[in-house]
């Protein structure tokens, strides 16, 4: 065969059923369907050549070896036409990376920003540069709240059960700092009055000025009750928040192997755990923080906030792995560098890793396939 061919069967050579019989009484040929118990006749083969034209979206891009090796409506740094960047490609040293996560979508830069973040300038330089939780901007982009109305956790003025004081939002009916109004707050009573309970100026452990149905008194502060009953023996002494053993309520006690965080027993699900120095419960079956057990990291690639394409360690079952995005592979076997091959663009792993097209005439690899096209022969009679 003539370097630079290929054959493919399947394809005729003549565009004219070869299995008719053509009668020739006449100057307009006559078919006739063949027999049914015919033999059917050998398909003749089309030669196939190296073909480098770039189907679309691929094309030839100067920051990357090789003919076609880019995608213009997914590459982060050619989206739509060779060179046209969605990324800032360099960030001085001292300095963060601007928030937001970038692609290219169907040759279009885009930018997704958090829950509180947005892009209210339209500037993809600067990412993600407004807050959602200010009055200019309170929820969405553009959305100004009234003058004297603040931002609360994204919408303009307080929720209903709340007051606004001053750049807050509170409930005055139990906020010992504006009880029953804004500024109204709750002081120790006089010596002399019957509020004291343990006689006057008598302050146990974490007793001290609440505020009760927007009304001032003397009461257990900062998260704690008293539990036993001897208030003015050892105060409140019981941190609700984090006592094991009185976890949200005087008596509510946790597993032996759970932590009361915040009032609530960590992990009373049997398939969460908890790990030291972690404030969540812990899936030790998912976790590639904490893969089989508390603190076993798996291993790979560091995920990038601008390219993802290289992949990322994953958990699965409690053994460690790692997730390629669909066309990328892992080819040298290196983890420390992801998926470090395009299987759609790279000519060395064409569709699969060590796939290679014809690497000495540069042939093109694009969506996973060594291009090829039916080739122009001069002569009809053949190649010899």
């Amino acid at each position: 065969m003539i370097a630079g061919l290929a054959t493919t069967s399947g394809c005729a050579k003549s565009s004219i059923d070869v299995g008719a019989r053509e009668l020739s009484d006449a100057s307009t040929p006559v078919f006739i369907e063949p027999d049914a118990d015919a033999a059917p006749l050998p398909q003749a083969d089309t030669l196939m050549c190296i073909s480098y034209e770039c189907p679309a979206p691929y094309a030839t891009c100067p920051d990357k070896p090789g003919l076609c090796n880019t995608n213009l409506k997914t590459d982060l740094n050619n989206c739509g036409a060779c060179g046209k960047q969605c990324v800032v490609p360099v960030v001085p040293d001292g300095e963060m990376a601007p928030p937001g996560e970038f692609s290219c979508v169907d040759g279009e830069c885009r930018l997704r920003c958090g829950g509180q973040i947005g892009d209210c300038n339209g500037q993809l330089e600067d990412g993600c540069e407004s807050s959602l939780l200010d009055s200019p901007n309170c929820g969405s982009c553009g959305n100004v709240c009234k003058d004297g109305e603040i931002c609360y956790k994204g919408a303009c003025g307080c929720p209903p059960g709340y007051t606004q004081c001053g750049t807050a939002c509170t409930q005055t009916n139990k906020d010992a700092n504006n009880c029953g109004a804004c500024g109204n707050a709750c002081d120790l009573p006089e010596e002399d009055s019957s509020a004291w309970p343990c006689g006057p100026g008598v302050l146990p452990p974490f007793l001290g000025p609440v505020c009760g149905n927007s009304s001032c008194t003397l009461g257990c502060t900062k998260g704690h009750f008293d539990c036993n009953n001897d208030m003015c023996g050892d105060g409140c002494e019981t941190d609700l928040a984090r006592d094991p053993k009185n976890c949200g309520a005087c008596g509510h006690a946790c597993l032996p192997e759970q932590e009361c965080v915040a009032g609530v027993c960590e992990c009373e699900d049997p398939g969460l755990s908890h790990c030291p120095g972690a404030n969540v419960c812990i899936d030790l079956m998912r976790d590639p923080q904490n893969c089989g057990t508390c603190g076993n990291v798996c291993p790979g690639h560091a995920t990038n906030t601008f390219d993802r394409t290289l992949g990322h360690p994953i958990c699965e079952l409690g053994r460690c792995s790692y997730y390629c995005p669909p066309g990328r592979a892992d080819c040298d076997g290196q983890i420390e560098n992801g998926c470090e091959v395009n299987l759609m663009l790279d000519p060395r792993n064409c569709g699969g890793c060590g796939v290679e097209c014809d690497l000495e005439k540069g042939q093109p690899c694009a969506e996973g396939r060594c291009l090829t096209k039916p080739c122009d022969l001069p002569d009809a009679g053949g190649v010899f």
